[in-house]
């Protein structure tokens, strides 16, 4: 029975992160309610999630708050370029649904598959920010770059977030509460399970002439 207590069973450990992350989710959900804090928000959450796979030890509020207030600025700036293409690719979906052709059914999933990548895109993106010192710009530059040089990593990504939607729809009346517990911290977690193996890389081979800087050597 003592064995199974030990924070060092792989069961407590497991089940130590599934709490850690729901607090994540719930705190990412909430700083990211006035919507333009968005991506503040979820650089923040990267930020704990980049730790987490590198099994560092994370205090989940001290650090979010921290990342949240470093990267306020860059966050909101980086969260409203992504909520404006969201909002375009909402509509565009919702126009082309009123529409029954092959065409539109085509394009609805062309449509879907960028919306989708998209998504893997801004994990890239909020994650550079929560760990690289740079502008706004490059930090998209670099996230497109990252995402077609390790296009196997990027494809796990867009399956996590393929799965975890169909997740979603399969729990159906559950799924308000899956959302609320782990709707963004749990896909952000598993994709910065693939992404963070190129940061370290990165961070390995870094080239300060380029002016990007970790922003944990700072």
């Amino acid at each position: 029975m003592e064995r199974f207590f030990d924070t060092n069973n792989p069961i407590m450990r497991f089940l130590s992160r599934l709490v850690d992350l729901a607090v994540l989710n719930l705190l990412t959900l909430a700083c990211a309610l006035p919507v333009v804090t968005l991506g503040a928000s979820l650089t923040a959450m990267n930020y704990v999630t980049i730790h987490q796979a590198r099994n560092e030890e994370t205090y989940i509020t001290k650090m979010f708050f921290r990342s949240l207030k470093d990267n306020l600025r860059q966050g909101i700036g980086l969260g409203l370029i992504y909520a404006g293409f969201a909002a375009v690719a909402a509509v565009d979906l919702l126009a082309l649904r009123r529409f029954d052709t092959k065409d539109t059914t085509a394009l609805m999933l062309i449509l879907t598959f960028i919306s989708v990548y998209a998504v893997t895109l801004a994990a890239y993106s909020f994650g550079l920010l929560a760990r690289f010192e740079n502008t706004v710009r490059e930090t998209l530059k670099n996230a497109m770059r990252l995402s077609i040089g390790n296009l196997p990593r990027t494809m796990g990504m867009i399956l996590i977030w393929v799965a975890w939607g169909a997740a979603l729809l399969y729990l159906h009346k559950a799924a308000p509460l899956a959302i609320l517990l782990y709707g963004v911290s749990l896909p952000g977690y598993l994709c910065t399970l693939l992404y963070d193996p190129v940061f370290q890389k990165m961070e390995a081979e870094i080239n300060t002439q380029s002016g990007t800087v970790p922003k944990e050597e700072k």
